[in-house]
């Protein structure tokens, strides 16, 4: 595990090169002293977006979502975290303002964050944590296409875990064609067979890239899928502990 504001530490960060994909997690869990020490990279923009959020725990959520990319980043680029200039695209999708090659993109839920980070293209991330919903087949019948409904319908058992499984298939890959405005979850068809997940077909005539997806749980009520281009790429998974 990496840790991350550790001074002491003796582990050299991971050096990103064209090929990989970094897949890191970290905790959204923090004192009340860490909060503090890490708001410190953050921009007065930054800051003062946190205090929109109505409740301390949100508040708290963004500052550590935020803080890590920027010393993520920062570590990648050997620049100091406050000098890190991040950018948003016309549909919402943030970029990096001081290196246009480095990509990246970021998920949370409840408790836990997931950020991607690539040298070649764009990158999506999508993390849900597995809750019970009240309205599940409401959310079944609009979001998934009768395919996908089918799919889920072999499991009864299984229905929830799938749904969210489907869903994090959905969303990573809006967010890596940044189109998410104008394509929406009922016109994307997926399938998973063996454990391969296929996009068999999007209602868009704007993304010609060939995607390869990769699902992923970081514990049992956690579900994510990564969306990235490039069969022979390596994903390397690590994960992140703020120092103490």
């Amino acid at each position: 595990m990496f840790y991350i504001l550790n001074q002491a530490e003796t582990e050299p960060f991971p050096r990103l090169v064209k090929g990989e994909i970094h897949l890191w997690t970290i905790s959204l869990d923090a004192s009340k002293n860490q909060i503090e020490r890490i708001t410190t990279v953050l921009s007065p923009g930054e800051i003062e977006k946190a205090s929109y959020y109505k409740f301390e725990l949100l508040q708290h959520n963004y500052i550590v979502t935020q803080a890590v990319l920027k010393m993520l980043l920062s570590h990648y680029l050997e620049i100091s975290p406050p000098d890190i200039k991040l950018g948003a695209h016309k549909k919402g999708k943030p970029y990096l303002l001081n290196d246009g090659s480095l990509f990246f993109n970021i998920s949370n839920s409840h408790n836990l964050c997931a950020y991607a980070f690539s040298r070649d293209a764009e990158v999506g991330i999508d993390i849900e944590r597995i809750r019970e919903l009240p309205d599940l087949d409401l959310l079944i019948e609009k979001n998934l296409t009768p395919r996908e409904r089918k799919y889920l319908q072999k499991d009864p058992d299984s229905k929830l875990k799938r749904f969210f499984q489907f869903w994090t298939f959905k969303e990573s890959y809006l967010k890596a064609i940044g189109e998410g405005l104008r394509l929406t979850q009922e016109n994307l068809d997926f399938s998973i067979d063996n454990g391969t997940i296929r996009l068999q077909s999007a209602n868009s005539g704007f993304d010609d890239a060939v995607w390869q997806f990769k699902g992923f749980s970081f514990e049992d009520n956690y579900t994510g899928t990564l969306t990235y281009t490039g069969k022979e790429t390596i994903i390397k998974e690590m994960s992140l502990a703020l120092d103490p």
